[in-house]
């Protein structure tokens, strides 16, 4: 296993929300705990029911969290990028994992054992504030995700989830390195791939958005998120 240098974990994991406003000390406590893992493209890295000892940080890559239905089609639940972490919630809780983990793509993780987090929440409760609060605000996006995906009409569920994947600068122009396949892209919405694809076209027919391989060039995201508004008073095609 290659070792990373120290101040580069530190600034790996500064720009986590998670760790967003913890202290040098704090980061330089967690850093000289971090394990680099590197999984390969559709490698299953979990298992709903397996133990969750720590949490991941994925520093490049893209990660899959999905259910099985009883019939055994996959439901995305949360679709991780560069910056994002998984197992968090469930590590704290001392529960088992109770979705399946699994690579869309090779990537490469920082793993944090629960006991370095523990250490530093016993010492630092400013600390141990700030990551509450940041957990707090991740289940809500989540559960705000769950509802924007299952109860809208196709192309708001689309809008929504493009919006979310905009990058921070703020800018009303941007481009989106989606990593994800249509078909996951899809199952995560609640849509069928046909459906997307009338969805997506209709915002390029707009001239909203543009294809380029794997990236979406959003020319004006005033005009994407007015279409929110639009969508949700469309008459929506079954997904």
């Amino acid at each position: 296993m290659l070792m990373l240098a120290r101040e580069a974990v530190v600034g790996m994991l500064r720009v986590v929300p998670l760790f967003s406003r913890a202290s040098d000390e704090d980061l330089d406590a967690l850093a000289a705990r971090v394990r680099r893992v590197s999984v390969r493209r559709r490698q299953l890295l979990f298992r709903e029911g397996d133990a969750c000892e720590g949490f991941h940080v994925v520093v490049y890559g893209r990660i899959k969290m999905y259910l099985l239905s009883s019939q055994g089609a996959e439901r995305p639940i949360q679709l991780i990028g560069q910056g994002g972490c998984f197992g968090d919630i469930t590590m704290l809780t001392g529960d088992r994992y109770f979705m399946n983990v699994q690579a869309l793509e090779d990537s490469l993780l920082l793993y944090l054992p629960r006991e370095a987090i523990v250490a530093v929440i016993e010492r630092d409760s400013g600390f141990a504030m700030a990551m509450l609060q940041s957990l707090s605000m991740r289940v809500k996006g989540i559960v705000e995700d769950i509802g924007s995906y299952s109860m809208h009409p196709p192309l708001q569920r689309l809008v929504y989830f493009l919006l979310r994947q905009l990058p921070p600068d703020g800018g009303n122009s941007a481009r989106i390195e989606l990593g994800f396949g249509k078909n996951v892209v899809a199952a995560h919405l609640n849509l069928t791939p046909e459906t997307l694809s009338r969805c997506l076209k209709e915002l390029v027919d707009d001239d909203i958005v543009s294809v380029a391989g794997r990236s979406l060039l959003v020319h004006d995201v005033e005009r994407l998120a007015q279409r929110v508004g639009r969508a949700a008073v469309s008459v929506a095609q079954p997904g």
